[in-house]
């Protein structure tokens, strides 16, 4: 039987709930699927390639959905909370893919606030940074012992007072 991208893709994404991102090789990738690591290579070009894709099938529930862009945010917060390191992982996916899911929709949704296309696209660009350096941050902590009930509340608050500001002001 043939090797697929999408079998590459499950077992990366197996290997990142269970041991996180940092212990996710492509030889370790490989070994899971009981094939040489160069085999990996006809499929993904690289472990970044890899992770993006991982990302984009944690992220996947995203795709085509529209609403508020706080629900979007509150979504996204669920999908990447559910991975022990899914914050550092879609922290590098973004960094390789800007369109990662829920880009799209919060463009959509930002650019029923203006009429500058540019500042839904922009506006888009803060709120995923700040929404992925909040959840990193909340995840690491996590990692580390601490969970503090104020984490959700922070984030949303953080998410409103960007989202109250104009798109504009937030970019200066």
């Amino acid at each position: 039987m043939a090797l697929t991208a999408g079998e590459i893709v499950g077992a990366a994404h197996g290997l990142v709930a269970q041991y996180g991102v940092q212990d996710v090789s492509m030889r370790r990738v490989a070994a899971e699927l009981g094939v040489q690591p160069g085999a990996l290579y006809y499929h993904v070009p690289n472990k970044q390639e890899m992770l993006r894709r991982v990302a984009h099938r944690v992220l996947e529930p995203l795709l085509g959905v529209a609403g508020e862009p706080l629900e979007l945010m509150q979504h996204l917060r669920r999908l990447v909370l559910a991975l022990p390191d899914g914050g550092d992982l879609i922290l590098i996916a973004y960094a390789l893919d800007s369109d990662l899911p829920p880009v799209p929709a919060l463009r959509k949704a930002l650019s029923n606030r203006t009429e500058d296309p540019a500042e839904a696209i922009a506006g888009a660009g803060v709120l995923m940074r700040y929404a992925l350096g909040a959840l990193a941050v909340e995840q690491n902590s996590r990692l580390f012992g601490r969970r503090a009930e104020d984490d959700e509340p922070l984030y949303e608050r953080g998410i409103t007072a960007i989202l109250n500001a104009e798109v504009g002001a937030a970019l200066e």
